[in-house]
């Protein structure tokens, strides 16, 4: 609020010598409710931070469990059927290793 690099400290013609001084003057000057002059405006942009925060993890988790194989696709939550959602994403990966390689043909020495 008093930036030294601004003439006569921003502007203004309060000066404080510290935060205890600030909190006096405050009260002094604007009453008790003057300790929350710009409380309105600070919780009004809380509301599309959060909204913004929250969309994100949650597209992120889907993108997470997608990637290891839980849900069929990061734009909805339809789970991968045949898979046990209990297990870790390495576990997982190695079953889809272990099916992968009991159910795909085996190549005979004459194909090659």
């Amino acid at each position: 609020a008093q930036s030294p690099w601004l003439p006569h400290y921003g502007g203004v013609d309060v000066h404080f010598t510290g935060m205890a001084d600030c909190f006096r003057q405050t009260v002094k000057n604007k009453g008790v409710l003057g300790l929350w002059s710009g409380l309105t405006p600070s919780l009004l942009k809380i509301v599309p931070y959060f909204g913004v925060m929250f969309s994100t993890f949650e597209f992120c988790k889907r993108v997470c469990l997608y990637r290891n194989g839980y849900i069929e696709s990061p734009l909805n939550y339809k789970l991968t059927p045949g898979v046990d959602q209990s297990l870790h994403p390495q576990e997982l990966r190695e079953l889809k290793l272990l099916r992968r390689e009991n159910f795909e043909p085996r190549k005979s020495a004459l194909e090659n």
